[in-house]
């Protein structure tokens, strides 16, 4: 029995909502498929639970099973593992519900309302545009930095304005920003990328923005939410201290303050003169703790060996300060002896004051201010484009499902309240990655539920998974869920443990080190989360959980990087020789760290797999192409140009270059090409080659202005021989490049030509095809979601990119919001902007070791740890302190030190450095001429295909309602036939009756004709259950076949028939032909009809038997056609 059997048991409760924590390996999506079914399999109709993921692959992997799940239930073969006997049973009940409520659901899989989160906030904006306020017929750019960048722009054009007010505003944050235009642009985009932060915290989006009331009021709010962050950390320092260290303390400081305050009274330990008792952890008590700090640590935060006179405590004899000098080291000695106080301490002394001054209010005014202007600005972009991105869809769905009042209250739309009669249940997957807008969407749905109505909300996931914060995921929102609950809802959290994934000795490795480099305590706020130890469900393997590969330091970078790809090849080339079936995947924190490990792996052969790894921009001939475009759109782009001479095309020498630019710096380079006197300068193969590329570019060059430029673009390369200097690159990288540049076109954008090179970074290029079980090579944030037999995590000791600087700083903290006006570049630093900057770096810091627990967690073999240790003044080696290797340290120093010791044999001194390889260009022949082209297609006589065609009956007066009616008995006559005549009583005939209108409407008929069709309908259908012969036809039979779709070639077509029933029977192959058409009247005019009807179909049921014959059908054929309208049936001869 599983460890946490019960709990996975009580998460299928129907009438309670949960938000269930599932580590990795805890089979999380398994249990929210159980619950789905679960809730399915009570339901009155399949819409009324909804399902949410956060990406389209995790919507399409949960309906692929779900819908699996029901297609395994219809067979009657119970599972034999118990987990998959448990959901087999669950199916089994959908499918009975399926039948009794007439879903049809394996006809119709989109009633399974499966979606992602954006493709949810897409529908409700489709359905109300005018209360979401976003129109309709808006296209959804995923990636919408380029009207980004536009917005940006505009909003960088209003400083040109002397009486736009927010002209004024720009011209202010320009002047701490060292009127870096670029640094503007840049920090706008980075705003607007995360805008729902902001949106959602401060703002109401709901409201103009630009009437905010920034007020004294709002000043105070945000001071007081300030203060007491402040006053938190104070409390936490506080809790540090045991009462007899805090009465030493107190000795030491107040003798340290009465010598500074007549010697030194600025230092910043002046103020402990007067302490006549421990501080308290009220603000006003600031500036105390400051000076203890101070007191205790150096500048660069270690603890101070000694005191001087600097510091209060005068040198020479005097046996007081001789006595204080002593105690002053018996506290730091104390002190040394909780880890934690050596980093409160310097939090401390980072701290910064409580409030705002007045001229960081004015400024932060004026930056929120903007941000109002700037979102409306972005409005504009969008709609005059016709584009919008999903954080637009989110904002714009939840304005949909509210509205206020006059007096500031919210109400529900028609929307919410078509959605709240509708939606019964809703599960969220990787909750953990929440962000929100979408914690708000969740808020507005559930609104009107509470614990009592029937209502539940079942969420799911597993905040030490959360890596996604750069995509506005807010790791927090589900540790404040766990404790709250969402709303009015109250959700029982439930925690799994099992770990179905990892061999005992890997889950074993993994639980010591985490449980030990993971926070102790959790914090929401700062997206501090403990570590939960896992259950191992797999035996020990005979293979060692974790191995450790430490790579010998070397001053060169470059060397260390070599010699571990040199070490990851060797690894690679023995799991793969050991093991051959399984599989191997090299996760990174960077696409940078993949450079010498791609490279020696093409050396040695070894076939791997990489996907959004190598950016197109990565790829030379990308960048040829590149040049090329802005050579054209840009003609006086000397970099562009510059970079035409040098590709493959023309290859012209760097001395070339020179002779042709030299001592020119303004003249176009395109005119120095056609100046006759400059070509004279160049080489004779220089000129060869500057001409052949005039001559082949000038056509081009303004030849765009009416024709695609996409065509002229290719037509261009083409001309140059671009397709001969691909150089490895994979054509499809070609393809790629010229779609984007054709999709800009086509939605009139050409001004993001301008920034095509940064909209280049985000296309990664084709992953090579392989075949075989080839290495996996991917970031750890891309291995989120998949396991591997062997993992490898290589560059580990390579240290971890910082922080970019923002306009404003935001920080959401609590229910409130952390705010930090702009520093200005090149003065002082802001205290308050390097507190909420500190503030980041510690969320920043807890995300990193919860990106290493998914990298670890996904070996479910052997974890392989790769990484370099660099020289320390405290110890002989040690981690950077930036690096991952350093998160791990806690745990592996002493193993890690061990194997070092092992691998190293001679110093790094004396490690040898790699050749240097001397540079070569990459170029063209100068007589370089273009292939033969291919031969012609050959011709022959066109080959034709035929569609059986419809014969419509002699005596049929109804004319395309017999076609009509004809389509939809065929279907209900087949889903008879799959679905088995024991599921088809004759009171389901009298139900079917709104499915069948529906039907024939669709088929195209008019209202009125419908209706008559309907009644033959359900009479063909009752008189087929009632017919011996129809019952006979129905039945199961051998080799059966229903709706049988045969293709024959025969006088040069291609000519597709279906029959409509064919079994064998007493070992003969029926062929049977449905009629159903009908005749007024009876007696011999009916067989007469019927004779009629056998000769008008008989060269069809024979070319049916022709076929049948071709497809290799021995056993004798007889044809027949059945009237179920007439319980009429003829045998054709």
């Amino acid at each position: 029995m599983l460890a946490d059997e019960k709990i996975r048991l009580e998460a299928l409760n129907p009438n309670q909502s949960f938000i269930v924590q599932a580590p990795a390996g805890s089979g999380k999506t398994e249990l929210l498929i159980q619950r789905y079914l679960k809730l399915l399999g009570l339901a009155s109709y399949p819409e009324e639970i909804l399902a949410m993921t956060f990406t389209r692959k995790a919507a399409a992997e949960m309906k692929g099973r779900v819908f699996s799940a029901l297609t395994e239930a219809q067979s009657q073969q119970r599972p034999e593992q118990e987990h998959a006997l448990f959901t087999w049973e669950l199916a089994q009940k959908v499918l009975e519900q399926n039948q009794s409520r007439e879903w049809n659901l394996l006809d119709n899989p989109a009633r399974l309302r499966i979606v992602t989160i954006d493709s949810f906030c897409s529908s409700l904006t489709r359905r109300m545009p005018v209360l979401s306020r976003m129109g309709a017929g808006l296209n959804i750019q995923e990636n919408a930095r380029s009207l980004y960048r536009e917005t940006a722009r505009s909003i960088l054009s209003l400083t040109e304005s002397d009486t736009n007010p927010y002209g004024v505003l720009v011209r202010n944050v320009l002047r701490h920003i060292d009127n870096s235009k670029e640094d503007f642009i840049k920090r706008i985009v980075q705003l607007l990328q995360k805008r729902d932060q902001w949106m959602i915290s401060f703002f109401d989006p709901r409201e103009n923005l630009e009437a905010h009331p920034l007020n004294d009021d709002a000043r105070i709010k945000l001071e007081k939410t300030l203060a007491d962050l402040i006053q938190s950390r104070l409390g936490e320092l506080n809790d540090l201290f045991s009462p007899a260290i805090q009465k030493s303390i107190l000795q030491v400081a107040t003798f340290s303050g009465r010598n500074l305050e007549n010697e030194n009274p600025s230092h910043p330990c002046a103020c402990l003169v007067n302490l006549q008792s421990f501080p308290d952890t009220t603000i006003d008590s600031l500036k105390t703790w400051k000076g203890l700090a101070h007191l205790f640590l150096t500048q660069t935060n270690t603890y101070r060996k000694k005191p001087d006179a600097r510091l209060g405590f005068p040198s020479g004899k005097d046996a007081v300060a001789k006595q204080m000098k002593d105690a002053f080291v018996e506290v730091i000695d104390t002190l040394q002896t909780n880890p934690a106080l050596l980093t409160a301490l310097a939090k401390v002394k980072r701290l910064p004051r409580g409030h705002f001054t007045d001229m960081e209010w004015d400024l932060l005014k004026s930056t929120i201010r903007l941000l109002a202007e700037i979102n409306k600005t972005l409005k504009h972009v969008f709609s005059s484009r016709q584009i919008t991105d999903f954080t637009e869809i989110s904002l714009s769905a939840i304005s949909g499902l509210v509205q206020k009042d006059e007096d500031g209250e919210e109400h529900p739309t028609d929307l919410l309240f078509y959605l709240d009669c509708k939606i019964h249940h809703i599960l969220v997957d990787e909750y953990q990655d929440t962000s929100f807008k979408q914690e708000e969407l969740l808020l507005k749905l559930t609104s009107e539920w509470n614990d009592e109505d029937g209502r539940t909300l079942f969420i799911v996931g597993d905040p030490k998974q959360s890596i996604y914060r750069f995509r506005d995921a807010e790791v927090g929102l589900f540790i404040k869920t766990q404790e709250r609950g969402l709303g009015n809802l109250h959700l029982i959290p439930l925690s799994l443990e099992s770990n179905f994934r990892s061999q005992k000795n890997l889950v074993d490795w993994v639980n010591t080190c985490f449980q030990k480099i993971f926070p102790l305590h959790e914090d929401a706020n700062l997206g501090a989360i403990s570590y939960t130890p896992s259950s191992a469900v797999l035996e020990e393997s005979m293979t060692q959980g974790v191995v450790y590969h430490p790579v010998p330091h070397d001053q060169d970078s470059h060397n260390i990087s070599e010699e571990e790809a040199r070490k990851i090849t060797d690894l690679t080339k023995d799991l793969q020789s050991q093991y051959p079936n399984k599989s191997l995947a090299i996760l990174v924190r960077g696409r940078t760290h993949l450079t010498s490990i791609v490279k020696h792996f093409n050396e040695s052969g070894i076939v791997f797999k990489a996907e959004s790894i190598d950016s197109l921009t990565d790829r030379s001939a990308v960048l040829d192409l590149l040049s090329l475009l802005r050579a054209l759109r840009f003609p006086g782009d000397r970099t562009a140009w510059l970079s035409i001479l040098r590709a493959p095309w023309c290859g012209l020498s760097l001395t070339d270059i020179h002779a042709l630019v030299e001592l020119n710096t303004t003249t176009p380079v395109w005119f120095l090409l056609n100046d006759h006197s400059r070509m004279e300068l160049l080489s004779e193969d220089g000129r060869k080659r500057a001409q052949k590329l005039v001559q082949s570019i000038h056509h081009f060059l303004n030849g765009y202005a009416d024709r695609n430029f996409r065509d002229v673009l290719e037509a261009c390369w083409i001309k140059l021989g671009g397709p001969a200097c691909l150089q490895g690159t994979n054509p499809d990288d070609i393809q790629v490049f010229f779609n984007k540049v054709e999709e800009i076109i086509a939605s009139g954008q050409e001004e993001q030509f301008e920034n095509f090179d940064q909209i280049l970074t985000d296309l990664y290029a084709s992953p090579l095809a392989v075949s075989g079980n080839a290495v996996q090579i991917m970031t750890m944030h891309k291995a989120k979601g998949l396991e591997f037999d062997f993992v490898i995590l290589p560059s580990l000791g390579k240290r971890i990119k910082g922080d970019e600087k923002r306009l404003v700083y935001w920080m959401p903290h609590g229910d409130d919001l952390l705010l930090a006006p702009i520093e200005e570049k090149g003065g002082e630093t802001s205290p308050l902007y390097e507190f909420l900057s500190d503030l980041n770096k510690e969320k920043e810091d807890y995300e990193t070791l919860r990106l290493l627990y998914v990298a670890a967690t996904r070996a479910k073999s052997q974890l392989h740890l790769f990484g370099h240790l660099e020289p320390s003044k405290e110890e002989e080696w040690k981690p950077h302190s930036k690096s991952l290797l350093n998160k791990l340290w806690p745990h592996i120093k002493k193993e890690w030190l061990e194997n070092l010791n092992e691998t190293v044999e001679q110093s790094p001194a004396q490690s040898k450095s790699l050749p240097t390889k001397t540079h070569s260009i990459h170029r063209l022949p100068v007589d370089f001429s273009f292939p033969n082209p291919a031969d012609s297609i050959k011709e022959g006589s066109v080959v034709e295909i035929e569609e059986e065609k419809y014969i419509e009956p002699e005596y049929y007066w109804a004319g395309n309602k017999a076609r009509c009616l004809g389509n939809v008995l065929h279907r209900c006559l087949h889903d008879i036939t799959v679905e088995g005549l024991a599921k088809w009583p004759e009171e389901r005939i009298s139900k079917l009756k709104p499915k069948l209108k529906s039907a024939l409407l669709g088929e195209g008929l008019p209202l009125e004709q419908a209706e008559e069709a309907l009644k033959s309908g359900l009479l063909a259908l009752s008189n087929v259950l009632e017919d011996e012969r129809g019952l006979w036809i129905l039945a199961p039979h051998k080799d059966a076949h229903s709706e049988y779709p045969l293709t024959f070639f025969e006088d040069n077509k291609y000519i597709r028939n279906v029959i409509d029933r064919t079994f064998v029977y007493e070992e003969v192959r029926w062929v049977i032909d449905y009629k159903t058409g009908t005749h007024k009247g009876g007696g011999k005019d009916l067989e007469i009809f019927l004779d009629n009807e056998v000769q008008r179909y008989k060269p069809q049921l024979e070319r049916y038997e022709t076929v049948l014959r071709k497809f290799g059908e021995k056993l004798p054929i007889k044809k027949a056609l059945y009237f179920p309208l007439l319980k009429a049936w003829r045998e054709i001869i």
